[in-house]
């Protein structure tokens, strides 16, 4: 596993006035240690954002296999749905925004590499319930 780390040079100056920030990356090696069931897998198929007073909350869930039809049938009917299905959350995460700004880059480089390495008949867009479904 490797991690981008950003250092920002906020202590330099020009002339006497601040300089603009400069960022930049450095690759690092990073070895995570489980900790009691740390190293358990969680499987999950759907996910929530929330953003409180500069932490976003990340919810991973697990719907079971029928709700998701039920949602699939209520959209293809109307093309929205109403309808209220519990899932089992499996892990909340709360992350500054820093953080999540880290997670996005890393994200978008998997799923770039993902996609170069993919048949073109084999798209990397979501299926279930649909690309064009929104679930909250």
């Amino acid at each position: 596993m490797s991690q981008n780390a950003s250092h920002e040079n906020d202590g330099q100056f020009l002339n006497g006035s601040p300089s603009h920030a400069e960022t930049r990356s450095i690759q690092i090696g990073l070895r995570l240690r489980a900790v009691e069931q740390s190293e358990r897998a969680i499987v999950s198929n759907i996910t929530a954002v929330q953003a409180s007073s500069g932490m976003v909350f990340i919810d991973f869930g697990f719907l079971e296999q029928q709700a998701l039809e039920e949602i699939n049938k209520a959209v293809g009917k109307s093309g929205q749905t109403d309808t209220v299905i519990d899932g089992r959350l499996e892990c909340r995460i709360a992350m500054s925004l820093d953080n999540v700004a880290q997670l996005h880059r890393q994200l978008e480089q998997l799923l770039n590499a993902a996609k170069k390495s993919r048949p073109a008949a084999m798209p990397l867009e979501p299926t279930t319930p649909g690309s064009d479904s929104t679930l909250q």
